[in-house]
């Protein structure tokens, strides 16, 4: 493959990739590193943040488990030996993946927690949040479980894993302050010791997301899913967990289905991502 046809597999990307690239995942990333690092430095955390996207890439065409070093090498310009010099193996670059996909979830997670509403409806829009980045990266998103394999964890280098630890407690600390606000407020009663009773709603909170927003994705083939209400799957579910934490206002005294609307619309220059990419799936039909 010769260099110009490598850049053309390059520019074909994802459209959420193409999108962040063009507003402002890849500028403030080059902001970041241009302002801390030597020119020397920079050149290389550049290199690094190229041969990530151009992964990110085959990993939208082909999913994660299809990813190998040798495939990344074939489309990137670099050589082999220099691409080793970045990851040491594989699982390497499963976990360099996994930070650069945890910081798409802060992204989101960050503007869910400037939505104006209650503390309740920051939780819920927490989940809309992490339902809305599985929808836009099906594939991506399996590569932040994949990095807590045990395979991944053996061979990963301890350079990456303590980024993807640091990523991860900077996850949890976001779903961790909402219910913190709840208790804080007394929409949210208090029970017994509080940090492990934050602790135990944060990670029942995300197990529930994360299991409501993937068999959701199965409603074609899963009967348990596909007689249900499909545009409040994960909202009604939401629901039911947050009114046995007896969270105040319940959702039978409020009317969260507009909450769910109102934060649609505050998510709107994301959510238009996946209405392009379903008017592009129609054309090309």
């Amino acid at each position: 493959m010769t260099k110009s046809q490598k850049v053309t597999v390059c520019q074909k990307m994802g459209y959420w990739l193409n999108h962040l690239k063009q507003k402002q995942c890849l500028l403030q990333t080059t902001t970041a590193i241009s302002d801390s690092l030597p020119g020397k430095q920079q050149k290389i955390a550049m290199r690094e943040l190229e041969l990530i996207q151009l992964a990110h890439q085959l990993v939208d065409q082909q999913g994660y488990a299809s990813l190998t070093m040798d495939k990344l090498v074939a489309v990137s310009v670099y050589s082999k030996g220099t691409i080793y010099n970045h990851f040491a193996s594989k699982e390497d670059l499963l976990s360099a993946l996994g930070c650069y996909s945890i910081d798409f979830i802060l992204e989101l997670m960050d503007k869910a927690m400037t939505f104006p509403g209650s503390s309740r409806e920051k939780a819920i829009a927490l989940n809309f949040a992490y339902q809305l980045y599985i929808q836009l990266e099906p594939a991506l998103s399996m590569c932040v479980l994949s990095c807590k394999t045990t395979t991944v964890m053996e061979k990963a280098s301890e350079k990456q894993l303590q980024k993807l630890q640091a990523k991860e407690t900077q996850v949890l600390a976001l779903i961790d302050q909402v219910f913190n606000d709840g208790l804080a407020d007394g929409s949210l009663p208090r029970k017994g010791n509080a940090k492990q009773q934050v602790e135990l709603y944060s990670f029942t909170s995300w197990a529930l997301s994360f299991g409501a927003t993937t068999l959701s994705r199965q409603s074609d083939a899963t009967l348990a899913v596909s007689r249900l209400d499909q545009d409040y799957l994960l909202l009604n579910s939401i629901n039911l967990l947050l009114d046995g934490m007896q969270w105040n206002p319940l959702s039978s005294e409020y009317d969260y289905q507009q909450s769910w609307h109102q934060i649609a619309e505050f998510f709107s220059d994301y959510t238009a991502m996946l209405n392009s990419n379903h008017v592009g799936t129609e054309e090309a039909k």
